[in-house]
């Protein structure tokens, strides 16, 4: 497990956070992120359901996106996250003036110190995708550069052998995926470990084990959950 984000004082309030549940096809990515999500009490962001329909088409005809492909989904997946941020501080300060007119203050302190964020799903292979994520890469928009500390980005890494990986491929044929594509994805994979923000889970967990094991971790980060 790697070191947390700009770790907080110890008495700040905890700021929303982007875990983004990560790893090549076939690791289950969009299961452990509804089940992360679900236990969180955040919502869930499907990553692919945010790529145009180009890279949709050219990854169901077996051909890998490159990285001009790839930058400004990414950088749409943290833009999105940053929107639901922004609803989520607005209706809790709505709530908090709701609940101090009417003199419910207990109820307003639970809701502002509850967590915040957004649970999304991407593979996110390179440091470099995983840099636009974080909103650290140079070559973002100041709105998306500048959030890197109100939206502190944190990683949970599926991690799991070739074999296993492709058996769990070949048994989902609806998905764009081509198992094909595998060992070009196992490639390109730059390992995130030793990445601040990083948790690390085995692919041939139950998604309950899972979950249990991202909570501790992120936990150990600094997140208070």
């Amino acid at each position: 497990m790697s070191s947390a984000p700009e770790s907080q004082p110890q008495n700040a309030s905890q700021p929303p956070v982007l875990i983004i549940v990560m790893g090549v096809c076939g690791t289950g990515k969009s299961t452990l992120g509804t089940a992360l999500a679900a236990s969180l009490g955040l919502p869930y962001l499907e990553g692919d359901d945010l790529h145009p329909q180009a890279n949709i088409a050219k990854m169901s005809a077996g051909n890998p996106l490159n990285d001009a492909d790839r930058e400004p989904w990414l950088a749409l997946i943290r833009r999105t996250a940053l929107d639901i941020v922004a609803k989520q501080q607005q209706e809790s300060e709505q709530q908090r003036e709701q609940s101090s007119e009417s003199g419910e203050g207990e109820g307003g302190a639970q809701n502002r110190h509850r967590l915040k964020g957004v649970v999304a799903s991407c593979s996110a292979l390179k440091a470099y995708y995983r840099s636009i994520l974080r909103g650290t890469h140079p070559s973002l928009s100041p709105s998306l550069s500048s959030s890197s500390s109100s939206l502190p980005t944190y990683f949970v890494f599926i991690n799991g052998s070739r074999d296993v990986l492709l058996d769990r491929m070949n048994a989902r044929p609806g998905h764009f995926m081509k198992a094909t594509m595998l060992d070009s994805q196992l490639a390109t994979l730059e390992d995130p470990r030793g990445e601040e923000g990083v948790v690390e889970v085995g692919v041939e967990m139950s998604t309950e084990a899972q979950v249990e094991e991202a909570r501790r971790g992120l936990a150990a980060l600094g997140v208070r959950l």
